[in-house]
């Protein structure tokens, strides 16, 4: 089991960097075993009604930094969190003006930084062996980048939606354009999480550059889409959507896997799930093959 095998003691920054585009901190923690080996650096990105420290998330980033791998996590800066309260929903206002623009410009200060004198393990970064892991949602936007960004090398999606406008059923089009608001719960604090016009502006607005179907056959890097047949939030035709569009791509179904993989919040387990476990060795021998 993973959590028995944790050996070398790990490393780990926990920081706020800044984008030119808006003032709001980004959230980024870094895993890694501090030595003189270089090592490839993952970035990995949350999904809707997500955030870093979510569930099994840092037991996740743990792993990846024993196998060799530079581990950084971000909390997209209008998730709703913020820096004093970081596995909160805090901030429902910037929650409900999370756009993917918003989104995709706090990823580009993270890989930005990632290249800069403020980073402090540029010298055991293999900077030509950046990958990005994006969860649910996140998986279109670490398609999205890799689509735009030549920077990033290699992507696993885990669980990833294949629709960007997922969330804007006829119904809610309508209500949106009606109230400029919509309000959709969240099943585990039943909060009520506004998603303001823009968001969905923002979405029409950039209708061809958002859309996957003609993204995703433009990323040149190889691709690895993993997926629970049992997911309940985004259905496995998802995962097989992405695969039809991928140029170069392997798909990963897991039989019995959830939309978390096993995951949940908060996770107080001292292993990590099953499935949780098959993910993460796919994904490291993915990313490990030349």
């Amino acid at each position: 089991m993973y959590s028995e095998n944790l050996q070398e003691p790990l490393f780990k920054q926990e920081i706020q960097i800044t984008s030119i585009k808006h003032a709001r901190p980004i959230g980024l923690d870094i895993r890694l075993i501090f030595d003189d080996i270089p090592k490839p650096i993952i970035l990995f990105i949350h999904g809707f009604k997500g955030f870093k420290d979510w569930g099994h998330f840092n037991m996740i980033a743990e792993h990846f930094a024993q196998k060799g791998f530079i581990f950084a996590k971000i909390n997209l800066s209008h998730n709703g969190t913020t820096p004093t309260h970081k596995r909160e929903f805090v901030d429902l206002d910037a929650f409900g003006r999370e756009t993917y623009t918003k989104d995709l410009n706090d990823i580009e200060a993270v890989l930005d930084f990632f290249f800069s004198d403020d980073y402090l393990f540029k010298n055991i970064t293999l900077s030509d062996k950046l990958f990005l892991i994006g969860h649910s949602r996140g998986g279109a936007l670490a398609l999205l980048k890799a689509a735009e960004d030549s920077r990033v090398k290699k992507v696993v999606t885990w669980a990833s939606v294949a629709d960007t406008k997922f969330l804007f059923t006829p119904e809610r089009i309508a209500e949106i354009e009606k109230n400029g608001v919509i309000y959709i719960e969240n099943a585990r604090t039943k909060q009520q999480m506004p998603i303001y016009r823009e968001v969905y502006e923002d979405l029409l607005k950039n209708a061809v550059h958002y859309n996957l179907e003609i993204q995703v056959p433009k990323i040149q890097v190889p691709l690895l889409f993993i997926h629970g047949k049992k997911d309940l939030s985004v259905p496995v035709e998802s995962a097989y959507k992405l695969k039809s569009w991928a140029k170069n791509a392997e798909l990963i179904i897991l039989e019995n896997a959830d939309h978390t993989f096993g995951g949940k919040e908060p996770y107080t387990e001292a292993l990590l799930p099953i499935h949780t476990e098959e993910v993460i060795d796919e994904t490291i021998k993915f990313l490990q093959q030349e």
